[in-house]
């Protein structure tokens, strides 16, 4: 017996080898397709029984081969299917003798194999020669398609295609028409990927998250051509990656419940193993689908709803407004929380954590990529110091998120390093002992804009409490000006101020009272705009 480990890597890199918006929703569209109706077909036709499979979902795969020769056929097929309808994609594949291990034990090595893989690299050919034409929308490789050999191309791809979506597609004249309107030629990648959007709305197979789109919102739901055509505020999207938590601290303490069980644990373990990445997988795409709905009730969101590029396992990957992305998050990460909590039954509860990125729609996408995975490591990093060493405690998600210009490619945790007493990011989702949380902070919001709190001041306290950080001599000059600011204040924002300073502060106010008080102002103005 065999255990097949089938993983898709450098993502990133096939996503967002383009800005073009068709082209990185076919991409998304594509590998969903590969994974969960190709991949499966291949197991299926060489008689792997669904009990062998442990999951397939988010790109990944395990199952068990009976045999060497058919594990190897297996092999080939799928990376033969993947370079056909795929190119430029990488998969990471393993396989290892499970003779005499245990499940556990056998899993622990399938991933250690699957590491060697990935740490070998891909090869690049150059195609930085003055010879080669490049690809007129990733310009990254080479040229092969043109308006001359199109019809021969898309009809053998499309029949491949088609074999497994039973589909009649009959845009062939005006993907080609769209396809070259702009451009004198492609390569085969974004010709798959451009090909993959114009399926989206016709997938008969329920492929990925973009089917469960479908099948909530029907007419409700309209592909964006450009991100252009999102409600914009100020031309800023929204771009968010959440991952999960403690995903391999609560398998690897299930794990041990199956230990014990000499007879049964390995069979009712890797029974385990399905269900739960079913349940992880469904409570994902369920949260998500369920916070677009009150959005879109609430008239929040149009019929555009969003790009939903890595929905599935534990991950959401999207873009959305960037008036509406914190909000998104937010109640996404709640209700998946909410919903992992009640499935653990148990302390080492099962979380999730954001980093979201509000940045101008010409932004290269794959800036944004970047920053936002920075965001989500440093919103970990925060959940993991916040919960280190405590015991039986229900954990809590963080949410992180920055604001950048068109350049993308700022150093965000460098520019941080000089703001530790105007922000208090990453902020948890709930509530906990040593911070407030994200609700809190869009509360604080929310009731400035409903009393009309002047901006003008909020960005003046900025300023002051920025000064001391540089001269600390003019701290107690900086609080009489910041205490003279409120005294000009109406009523109900005079309170609303003090409370937020604290009472206790301003009874007790010293040289140090500005540095220590309104430790988020920076990040209520930063998001002032978009909330």
């Amino acid at each position: 017996m065999y255990l097949i480990s089938v993983e898709t890597v450098k993502i990133k890199d096939f996503i967002f080898n383009t800005n073009k918006l068709k082209t990185i929703r076919g991409a998304s569209f594509l590998l969903d397709f590969l994974n969960q109706i190709v991949v499966r077909d291949i197991l299926i036709k060489n008689n792997i029984k669904d009990e062998d499979i442990l999951y397939i979902a988010a790109g990944n795969g395990k199952f068990y081969c009976e045999n060497e020769e058919n594990a190897e056929k297996i092999i080939r097929e799928i990376k033969e299917n993947y370079r056909v309808l795929a190119p430029d994609s990488k998969l990471a594949i393993s396989k290892i003798s499970v003779a005499g291990k245990k499940i556990w034990d056998a899993l622990d090595e399938s991933a250690r194999a699957t590491n060697i893989v990935k740490n070998k690299g891909f090869s690049k050919g150059n195609i930085d020669l003055p010879f080669v034409e490049k690809c007129g929308i990733c310009c990254e490789n080479p040229v092969e398609i043109k308006k001359g050999n199109f019809d021969q191309r898309y009809e053998d791809y499309i029949a491949i295609v088609e074999e497994y979506l039973s589909l009649n597609i009959k845009d062939k004249e005006k993907i080609k028409n769209q396809i070259f309107q702009e451009y004198k030629g492609i390569c085969p990648s974004c010709f798959a990927k451009y090909i993959f959007s114009n399926l989206i709305k016709e997938d008969s197979k329920k492929i990925g998250f973009y089917s469960r789109i479908n099948e909530e919102f029907k007419d409700e739901f309209d592909p964006a051509e450009t991100l252009e055509d999102y409600n914009l505020k100020k031309s800023f999207i929204g771009f968010m990656y959440s991952d999960g938590d403690s995903v391999g601290e609560y398998l690897k303490n299930a794990k041990m419940n199956f230990h014990e069980d000499l007879l049964n644990g390995e069979k009712n373990y890797k029974k385990f193993l399905k269900e739960f990445s079913l349940q992880l997988d469904e409570t994902t795409k369920g949260s998500l689908i369920e916070v677009l709905r009150e959005m879109k009730d609430e008239e929040k969101l149009d019929n555009h709803l969003g790009e939903f590029l890595i929905v599935g396992g534990d991950d959401v990957c999207g873009i959305f407004p960037g008036h509406l992305v914190l909000e998104i998050s937010n109640r996404f990460q709640g209700r998946f929380n909410s919903k992992m909590k009640e499935y653990c039954k148990g302390m080492d509860n099962i979380t999730s954590s954001s980093g979201v990125i509000i940045g101008k729609v010409k932004t290269p996408l794959y800036y944004l990529f970047d920053q936002s995975l920075i965001l989500q490591k440093n919103a970990k990093k925060k959940r993991y110091f916040d919960y280190k060493d405590k015991k039986n405690i229900i954990k809590n998600g963080y949410i992180d998120f920055e604001v950048i210009g068109s350049e993308g490619t700022v150093d965000i945790m460098k520019f941080r390093e000089k703001m530790k007493n105007l922000m208090d990011r990453p902020y948890s989702i709930e509530k906990t002992e040593r911070n407030i949380n994200f609700q809190d902070l869009l509360k604080i919001i929310e009731d400035l804009k409903e009393i009309n709190f002047p901006k003008n001041k909020l960005r003046r306290y900025y300023d002051l409490k920025v000064e001391i950080e540089i001269n600390p001599e003019k701290s107690l000059e900086n609080i009489f000006e910041l205490m003279n600011t409120i005294l000009k204040l109406d009523k109900a924002q005079r309170e609303f101020i003090l409370k937020w300073i604290g009472n206790e502060n301003i009874i007790n106010f010293n040289e140090n009272t500005l540095k220590n008080i309104l430790s988020n102002i920076f990040d209520v103005l930063e998001i002032y705009d978009f909330i």
